[in-house]
């Protein structure tokens, strides 16, 4: 984890030292993609959970849901 640390100080440092324009494309170069991803990520898994936990799937005898 030290490492890691280590790594992302050296990447904040060198992102505050750049001007405003440089910053905002690298970091909408960065977080757009990556907000998407992790949303993407996320949706799967409640997806996942819900299908999982989902009660009205046995609800009818023949378990074809309501």
């Amino acid at each position: 984890m030290t490492a890691f640390f280590a790594w992302w100080d050296s990447v904040e440092e060198w992102l505050t030292g750049l001007s405003f324009v440089p910053q905002l494309l690298v970091t909408v170069a960065v977080v757009i993609p990556l907000a998407i991803l992790i949303a993407f990520v996320l949706s799967i898994l409640v997806d996942a959970a819900a299908a999982l936990f989902d009660r009205r799937r046995f609800a009818d005898d023949d378990g074809t849901g309501l």
